[in-house]
Order: structure tokens, then sequence, then C-alpha cells
């Protein structure tokens, strides 16, 4: 498996157990669909082409604030 397999597969798992931690919290009915959308997660094949993955850009040597 390529290591940016893997790193997308231990984001996944990594958001699943924060959801699943959340659902101690909620009412019912959104704790029922927060469990859908993890199943989705579980049960479908991963693809990562179906994945949005956000680009990381180049950082500028100085901050912002520091620039005007």
């Amino acid at each position: 498996m390529s290591k940016k397999k893997k790193k997308l597969k231990k984001t996944i798992n990594t958001a699943v157990c924060h959801s699943l931690e959340r659902m101690t919290t909620l009412k019912p009915e959104d704790r029922f669909h927060l469990f859908l959308e993890i199943g989705e997660w579980l049960f479908n094949d991963l693809d990562i082409d179906d994945e949005l993955m956000v680009p990381q850009f180049p950082r500028k040597e100085t901050p912002l604030e520091q620039s005007e």
C-alpha cells in the first residue's frame, strides 16, 4: 500500500473514532444520521478518485500580519 493511501486510511480512521466518541453527546435522531455517514466509510470500499483531497499550498516566508 502506498504512503499516500496509508495516510488517507489513518485520517479516515481518526475521523471515525472521533465521530463515535461524539455519539455519546448527541440526540438519538442526530446519532442515527451520524451513524449512517460513518457506515458509508466503514462498509464501502475506499476509492481514492472519489475522495476530495485538499492540496498543501506552499507557505509564505512571513505571516500576513508581518508583511504589511
